[in-house]
């Protein structure tokens, strides 16, 4: 007989069905978690189903249970929610169609979440360049990272100063408890979901109501870049965008919505102002080798503007 199945990891597809054959290949190598077994439902958000044959060739070939669901709505709350219904563990794991993990990483989520007791567990997401480096204007890769460089379970604070430079938490590599994280029916709010803000006003409902969160460093994915994805108007926008989710989730999660708006307005402002002064002192302006306070303009920009319709970014399709 089977073991029972105490993890299900939801794997989303959009339009990137050139990327997702190298995440499920990833994901369906991993090693079993202790005390039972896993099981991969990919979730199909495009209406001519581009995913639906390479799931059932890789299907055939797996000893891991994998189901493919499709709903041609572009909402991606609502292909999550499906995935969650779906799903028979009492964890669920999400991670990109544009990421795979390393070879435990679903064992080590799994531990975390059953050593620390915690709702919600994260790891690291680390880049993978198509063009083999880092872009000029970013050398280090920050803000194609995420790795708060904090030790083995380690409690992260929705609202706290984790680090200073590097992307925010979202869903991609994380790992949450079914009973306390996915107790109403639309977990993800399907008004969130029509831009990718969705993951961002889970985490905050989930925090405001006194949810664990922890860090799993061991719990590692790797997010393959594509090229165009390197280009710093791309993530200039991508930054604009995050902070537009970030004052639009945190204003609607408020019990005191008037006031939190001020609040969120006065940081943009602030953050709008210092880095276009600073944009203008240091002489960023004057090349397009260095883009911090660009990308901090558009961080102020995108609290001041949260209530603009934000979308997705135009990519590369399948």
């Amino acid at each position: 007989m089977s073991p029972p199945i105490v993890i299900s990891v939801v794997v989303l597809s959009y339009d990137r069905v050139h990327l997702l054959e190298r995440a499920l290949t990833s994901g369906l190598r991993q090693q079993a978690p202790a005390g039972g077994g896993f099981e991969f439902i990919v979730v199909d958000n495009h209406p001519d189903r581009l995913a639906e044959g390479l799931v059932a060739r890789l299907a055939a070939q797996s000893a891991v249970p994998l189901t493919y669901l499709s709903d041609p709505r572009r909402n991606i709350s609502v292909v999550r929610n499906k995935g969650i219904a779906a799903a028979k563990g009492t964890y669920v794991a999400f991670f990109d169609d544009d990421e795979a993990p390393d070879d435990l990483w679903l064992c080590e989520l799994h531990a975390c979440l059953e050593r620390t007791g915690a709702d919600v567990a994260f790891g690291p997401k680390l880049p993978l360049f198509e063009a083999g480096k880092a872009p000029d204007w970013d050398p280090e890769a920050w803000l194609y990272t995420l790795d708060f460089r904090m030790a083995a379970d380690a409690p992260i604070q929705m609202f706290g100063r984790l680090r200073r430079k590097g992307t925010g938490l979202g869903s991609g590599n994380a790992a949450f408890r079914v009973a306390t994280c996915f107790d109403i029916a639309e977990p993800f709010s399907v008004a969130f979901g029509d831009a990718n803000g969705e993951d961002t006003h889970l985490l905050f409902r989930l925090a405001l109501a006194g949810r664990k969160f922890v860090w799993c460093p061991t719990a590692i994915v790797r997010e393959f870049i594509e090229t165009e994805r390197t280009n710093p108007d791309y993530m200039v926008t991508r930054m604009k965008r995050g902070s537009q989710h970030y004052a639009a989730s945190r204003i609607n999660t408020s019990d005191t919505p008037k006031i939190t708006q001020l609040k969120v307005a006065a940081l943009g402002l602030a953050q709008f102002s210092v880095h276009a002064g600073l944009f203008l002192l240091s002489g960023e302006f004057l090349g397009r080798r260095r883009y911090d306070h660009r990308i901090g303009m558009a961080k102020g920009l995108g609290k001041l503007t949260y209530r603009a319709p934000i979308g997705f970014i135009q990519e590369k399709a399948a």
